[in-house]
This record gives C-alpha cells, sequence and structure tokens, in this order.
C-alpha cells in the first residue's frame, strides 16, 4: 500500500529509519524566527487503530488516497497513535505522514527529529508493577524508545495472536519481562518507558476503578482497547501528558492556530485530543463517548469512515 515518496509530499517514508533512533534527542532547540501556517493548511491528528486502520491492521485504500490527496492540498497530515513508534508498522510510515505523535502523546517527531519525549519515573513504574503482581494482573507491558517490555502472561497473549509476535520487523524488540538481566536493579530503573498498559483475565475481581485509584499517584489511567476480551484493561499515562497536550505542543511549533487543527480518533486515550482540536471527528465505530464529546461522527473505518470525513472538512 505504499505510495511514491514524490507522490505523498510527506516526510516519513523510506527515511522513517533514521527517526526512530533510540537515543534521539529529547527535545529540540527552537527556531530563530516564529513558525507561520500556510495560509488555509490545517493540521490534522490521526489515530491509528479503528481510525485510519481496522481491526487487522489494514488501512483502507480509500484513506491511503485521502491522505495523498490532502497532503497535496497543503494540509500536514500527523499520526497521533498510543503506541510507540517502534510498534507502528513500516507500511504505516511508509505512507509519508509529516509526522508522528506517539506513545499517547509523550512523544513527537516532525521532519526527521524528536520535538519531545516524557519518560515514566522509575517510581512509578516499580508502584505499577508491584500493584499487577499484587492482584495477579498478568497481562502488562510497557512501551519505550528502546522497545516493548511485556510480562510473560502479555507475550503469550500476543503469541496466540500471531502477528504481532512473529512480525519481523517486530521481533527483536519485544523484551520478556521476567527474562530480563536487570544486574540486582528494579524494573524501573533498569528500562526506559513512556506508557503502560494491562488487561486483567476474565473472572479477576479487581475493577477498573480500583486500579486508576491505587495507580493515581503516579498515572492517568484511561480505558484500554482489550475490551472484548477483560473486564479491566487500560492504558497508563504521564500525568499532564496526553494526545492533547501534544495536539497543543506541535501547533504551536508550526505555527498553527488551535482553530485550524483537526483530531480524528475512536478509543479512549483519543479524548485528549478530540476535546483539544478545534475540530474533532469521531469515527462511527468509536465508543460513545468519543460521538457525545466529538463535533462530527463519521462512518466506520470498514466503510470509509475516514475518506467521507476528509471529504465533508473540506480536507479533498
Amino acid at each position: 500500500m505504499g505510495l511514491s515518496r514524490s507522490d505523498r509530499g510527506g516526510r516519513y517514508g523510506d527515511g522513517m529509519s533514521d527517526m526512530s533512533d533510540p537515543h534521539a534527542s529529547a527535545s529540540c532547540q527552537p527556531t530563530t524566527s516564529e513558525p507561520h501556517a500556510p495560509a488555509g493548511s490545517k493540521l490534522v491528528f490521526i489515530d491509528i487503530d479503528g481510525t485510519l486502520a481496522d481491526d487487522h491492521h489494514h488501512v483502507p485504500q480509500s484513506a491511503i488516497d485521502a491522505c495523498r490527496q490532502a497532503q497535496q492540498h497543503g494540509h500536514l497530515l500527523f499520526i497521533c497513535t498510543g503506541r510507540s513508534l517502534m510498534k507502528i508498522e513500516q507500511s504505516i510510515l511508509d505512507l509519508g505522514f509529516d509526522g508522528v505523535v506517539s506513545v499517547a502523546g509523550a512523544r513527537a517527531d516532525i521532519n526527521g527529529r524528536t520535538l519531545f519525549e516524557h519518560l515514566i519515573s522509575p517510581e512509578a513504574i516499580d508502584a505499577a508493577t508491584e500493584y499487577f503482581l499484587a492482584h495477579d494482573i498478568r497481562n502488562y507491558q510497557w512501551q519505550g524508545p528502546d522497545g516493548m517490555y511485556v510480562s510473560r502472561g502479555y507475550m503469550q497473549y500476543l503469541q496466540a495472536k500471531g502477528s504481532a509476535w512473529k512480525d519481523p520487523q517486530f521481533a527483536s524488540r519485544w523484551h520478556v519481562i521476567e527474562d530480563l538481566d536487570t544486574r540486582g536493579r528494579s524494573l524501573g530503573a533498569s528500562i526506559r518507558a513512556s506508557k503502560g498498559s494491562y488487561f486483567a483475565d476474565r473472572g479477576n475481581p479487581t475493577s477498573f476503578e480500583d486500579t486508576c485509584k491505587a495507580l493515581s499517584p503516579w498515572f492517568t489511567a484511561v480505558p484500554g482497547t482489550y475490551g472484548k476480551i477483560s473486564d479491566n484493561h487500560g492504558e497508563l499515562l504521564i500525568p499532564g501528558v496526553d494526545k492533547g497536550t501534544a495536539v497543543a505542543q506541535v501547533a504551536r511549533t508550526l505555527g498553527y492556530s488551535i482553530n485550524d487543527t483537526i483530531a480524528l480518533g475512536d478509543g479512549g486515550n483519543d479524548m485528549a485530543m478530540i476535546l483539544a482540536a478545534g475540530t474533532s471527528v469521531a469515527m462511527g465505530n468509536g465508543i460513545e463517548d468519543i460521538k457525545r464529546a466529538a463535533d462530527i461522527i463519521t462512518d466506520s473505518v470498514e466503510d470509509d469512515g475516514f475518506a467521507h470525513a476528509f471529504s465533508r472538512l473540506g480536507l479533498i
């Protein structure tokens, strides 16, 4: 589904490997002059799962065409995902987006450079890990610039699914927590991460509300994407850092008014950017809270809702 780089107009095609360097600078120096957005240009933030791509990680051709046409009309398109940069399929990056906001707003990359990156404190990682062990929550992961660190239970879940664990693009990036040689240090002191996620097995008596309350000194918890297999599932975000704060910071950096920003999403971790953007779009397959908060509700991802939204917004 890749497009030639000259057709795409975006910057994250075949040069993407340079951007994913885990040792990239955590911030960039400000420019000497204030940037100004081109007249009529919109800055569009796009969630991946359930928005750009369906449950099988397939991006409809109509969405690919819509992205290309919008860029040709002078609009800038940013992926804005809960995934870490290392967990995004190369086939999606090769579509040629102008930038990537990853790990639910904790990192942004623009034009091959890291604009900002926030990391979870070691103490917070250790507190959550201890909580998971104490409450028999066996499926959890931490995502960061060096890879994905997963519990053995989560590894078994991925192996059962097949594609994510066996995909050669990601194979070297998974690290099983129980197998790590931490040299006597705690897990939090041994890894770098910007977001956590978890799901409890069916029948586990610990509720999402219980987990939110217990981890509130260290994290902001939002509902996760495991509703079909778990009654308690969520993403653990750095307090004060989310997709909404990333939308605002990227817009300021590029000289866009917040009124000229657009956000498209479907899930719980999209709420912050839906509320922050000048115009917001909920996918037809989105959760009810997102639909209530958004300015526009489009069709589902499977029914070309992404392209329909771009058309309705005048981007194409």
